[in-house]
């Protein structure tokens, strides 16, 4: 029985998010009642243009609700990570305002040096 989803080798990549500080601190603080860490990816599903174009532009995925859950080091850069964890998004529709939001846990590499990586969905 084959139990993979159309999404689970799927990688988007995060054009830009938090610094390293406050990736640890929303790690912290995942499962913390009282205080909450609000981070956020900015994921892009495609272009415009295409990409080394000087005109193009990435259209963001919509994603809320992000926790993270795991931090563990990629590399011995100190400035490399690979992340795990939860978040609500719409994978299929474009625009914000018509999403309609699913719940996924993710994995992602992500560096926080340059504030750019890789994600996927589970």
């Amino acid at each position: 029985m084959n139990t993979k989803k159309a999404t689970d080798n799927r990688y988007y990549e995060i054009v830009s998010g938090p610094n390293k500080d406050k990736l640890f601190d929303a790690c912290k603080y995942a499962y913390d009642k009282t205080s909450i860490v609000a981070i956020d990816f900015s994921i892009a599903v495609g272009y415009t243009m295409p990409k080394n174009h000087p005109g193009s532009a990435y259209i963001p995925m919509a994603i809320i609700d992000i926790t993270i859950s795991g931090i563990e080091h990629e590399d011995g850069s100190g400035e490399s990570f690979n992340l795990h964890g939860y978040c609500k998004a719409d994978l299929r529709t474009l625009n914000k305002a018509y999403a309609d939001y699913k719940p996924y846990r993710f994995k992602a590499y992500y560096n926080t040096k340059h504030r750019e990586g890789c994600i996927s969905f589970e």
